[in-house]
């Protein structure tokens, strides 16, 4: 077990790199949508997620609190419930244009913003900063 301490210690980063990020923001990047409804967009745009139960999963999100948010998206004009041709029961989802526009925006800030997050580091500070967050990925989620 981890000392409580070093728990402490993970909690404050994750409280800061939060906070760095602005994910406790209302809004992504000053648009008109939520974090959790740019993810879904990404998660569509990025992994070809196109299932609402995917997205569900992929996210841990609950499943009807997914369903909200892709029908927001939907009245939105960013995404389009195409019936599904193998289960009549269930749909799949597709960037519209305004979603693609949207998905690319997002992607290229998120971009923009790992750049800023690093840009007064040197090089040698920027490799270990990549390093630590890939030993982040391989320990938690491995196989990704």
């Amino acid at each position: 077990m981890l000392p409580l301490d070093k728990v402490s210690k993970v909690r404050e980063f994750n409280r800061s790199y939060t906070e760095l990020l602005g994910l406790l923001n209302k809004k992504v990047f000053d648009t008109n949508i939520s974090w959790q409804e740019g993810r879904i967009l990404l998660e569509i745009k990025l992994n070809h997620l196109i299932n609402p139960k995917e997205i569900a999963t992929t996210l841990r999100i609950d499943k009807s609190y997914t369903s909200r948010i892709i029908n927001r998206l939907t009245k939105q004009g960013f995404l389009q419930k195409i019936p599904s041709p193998t289960d009549s029961r269930s749909v799949q989802l597709k960037l519209t244009s305004s979603g693609e526009t949207m998905a690319n925006d997002l992607d290229r800030k998120s971009d923009d913003q790992v750049e800023q997050l690093v840009a007064n580091l040197s090089a040698k500070q920027q490799s270990q900063f990549y390093q630590a967050v890939e030993t982040i990925n391989q320990l938690l989620f491995p196989g990704k």
